[in-house]
C-alpha cells in the first residue's frame, strides 16, 4: 500500500500501527476508551449478523459509483468490522483510523494487505490531502468533539467529488433501541449528545458537502432477545459506560427479567440512518477557506 501519511507524521510504532505525534488523548466526547476494557468485549458485543453486515454494503453501494470507489478512509474504526467489509465489497484500499490504541490492537486481528491501521482523531486525521474517495464513519459522529473542524479534515481528506458515508444513531431513530427502556440513564445521555438528522446534515453543508442520499435502514442487531441481552451484558455501548455501575445492573436486571417473561425467539431491529454526502467539485482548497 502507497505511504499516505504526512510527512510529520510518519512514526510507524513497535505493533505495526502508524501514529500521530500531535494526538495526546483518546477521549471522545467524554469516554476515554483507552481507561476502559471496552476492546476486549467490543466485538463480540457490537458483532452483525452475516446478513446485516450484507445489507449495509449493498445500502452503500447503492448509493456510490463502485467502480470509482478505490481508496477508503475507515474514521473510527473500532476493532475494524467494517474496515474489513469495505475492503471486500469495495475491492479498495482501506485506512482505518481510531483514536483509540487498544480498539486498533484488537483491529490488528484483521489480515489483509489492503488495510492500514493509523492512529488519529476525526480533527486530526494523519493522511495526505486528496487521498480519498469514500470517508466512511460508523457509530463514530456522537464521539467526536468538535464536528465542524472535523467536517472540514474530512473534506481535506477526500478528492473532488469524493464521497462520505455517515452511519449513525440520531435523535429521530435512536428510540427503536430496544435496550434503552432498561437503562433510562442511558437514554438521557444519548438525548443530549446524539445529533438531529437536520443538525449533523447542516454541519456537512457547512464544510462544502451536498447530501445525496438519505435512508434509515432497519438492521437486525440480535436473532433473539437472549442474545441481545448477553451483547449488552458486556457493557461495550460507550452510552452504557456513562452511566453509574449501579444504575448499569438495575438497568440489566430489568432487562433480564423482560427476556426470562417475553423470549420468543424472535429477531431484535434496530433503526440506524445513513447518510452520503459528496464533496463539492473544488475539492481540498475548499476545505482550507474560513
Amino acid at each position: 500500500m502507497v505511504d499516505a501519511l504526512r510527512p510529520a507524521n510518519r512514526h510507524p510504532t513497535a505493533s505495526g500501527v502508524s501514529s500521530s505525534r500531535r494526538l495526546k488523548e483518546t477521549t471522545m466526547a467524554g469516554l476515554n476508551y483507552d481507561s476502559t476494557d471496552m476492546h476486549l468485549s467490543y466485538e463480540k458485543a457490537r458483532e452483525l449478523p452475516q446478513e446485516t453486515m450484507a445489507l449495509w454494503m449493498k445500502a452503500c453501494g447503492e448509493c456510490l459509483p463502485r467502480e470509482s470507489i478505490e481508496t477508503i478512509v475507515d474514521m473510527g474504526c473500532g476493532t475494524g468490522r467494517f474496515s474489513q467489509a469495505l475492503s471486500d465489497h469495495f475491492s479498495a484500499r482501506v485506512y482505518g483510523v481510531d483514536p483509540s490504541w487498544r480498539m486498533l490492537g484488537e483491529a490488528q486481528t484483521v489480515r489483509c494487505p489492503r488495510i492500514r491501521l493509523i492512529q488519529g482523531s476525526a480533527e486530526s486525521i494523519p493522511l495526505t490531502d486528496g487521498l480519498a474517495d469514500l470517508v466512511f464513519l460508523s457509530m463514530v459522529y456522537h464521539h467526536i468533539q468538535d464536528t465542524a473542524k472535523a467536517a472540514a479534515e474530512l473534506k481535506r481528506l477526500l478528492k473532488a467529488g469524493g464521497y462520505l458515508c455517515v452511519r449513525t444513531s440520531t435523535l429521530e431513530s435512536v428510540e427503536s433501541c430496544t435496550y434503552l427502556q432498561f437503562f433510562p440513564a442511558a437514554r438521557e445521555k444519548n438525548l443530549t449528545r446524539l445529533p438531529s438528522r437536520q443538525g449533523l446534515t447542516r454541519v456537512f453543508e457547512a464544510a462544502g458537502f451536498r447530501l445525496k442520499e438519505y435512508r434509515a435502514v432497519s438492521q437486525l442487531f440480535a436473532k433473539s432477545l437472549w442474545e441481545y441481552y448477553e451483547k449488552v451484558s458486556l457493557r461495550a455501548l460507550s452510552d452504557l459506560r456513562l452511566i453509574t455501575d449501579d444504575e448499569f445492573r438495575e438497568g440489566l436486571a430489568r432487562m433480564r427479567k423482560h427476556c426470562e417473561q417475553g423470549d420468543r425467539g424472535e429477531g431484535v431491529f434496530e433503526l440506524i440512518d445513513l447518510f452520503v454526502f459528496q464533496s463539492d467539485e473544488r475539492g481540498t482548497r475548499a476545505a482550507r477557506q474560513p
